[in-house]
């Protein structure tokens, strides 16, 4: 007879995931901004010139749901779009001064929401820990920098 305790970890990954997602949107609000958008700024942020069809691709959602945010950065000033040197049909997206502040800005509030969210954990917990979470998100093809959306939504 079987009486080990099921470990249920995928949906307490979920439920932790729907947990930290809710309490960094309520620790962004200050800024402004969405996690969507804090996303496409870091991820902009880190590749200069970024073309919008590869920024969407990264972040698994249509062209239409992307360029949605993308006209929201824009709007407020934190991105700007450039006609492509190479390609006169595509736009390659930059950071603008402001949108390189805010990147900036994102930092502190990034480190304080995993301090809070990991409080209870030691460091060799959180070193174990997070060799755990990159095995297993490795196994599933994701990308460890880029948080791709899963419902299609931004």
């Amino acid at each position: 007879m079987n009486t080990r305790r099921p470990r249920r970890i995928a949906f307490l990954l979920a439920q932790l995931g729907s947990d930290a997602s809710t309490a960094f949107e309520q620790a962004l609000a200050p800024l402004d901004i969405t996690a969507s958008e804090a996303g496409l700024l870091r991820l902009i942020g880190h590749n200069p010139g970024i073309g919008q069809k590869a920024a969407g691709e990264m972040f698994g959602v249509g062209p239409s749901r992307v360029v949605a945010v993308l006209d929201r950065l824009e709007r407020r000033g934190r991105i700007e779009r450039r006609r492509s040197a190479t390609d006169r049909r595509s736009h390659e997206v930059h950071l603008t001064p402001e949108g390189e502040e805010l990147l900036t800005a994102l930092r502190p509030v990034a480190e304080a929401h995993e301090t809070d969210f990991t409080q209870d954990l030691d460091e060799s917990d959180l070193d174990r820990l997070a060799v755990y979470l990159e095995t297993i998100a490795s196994s599933r093809g994701l990308d460890l920098d880029v948080h791709r959306s899963t419902r299609g939504r931004t």
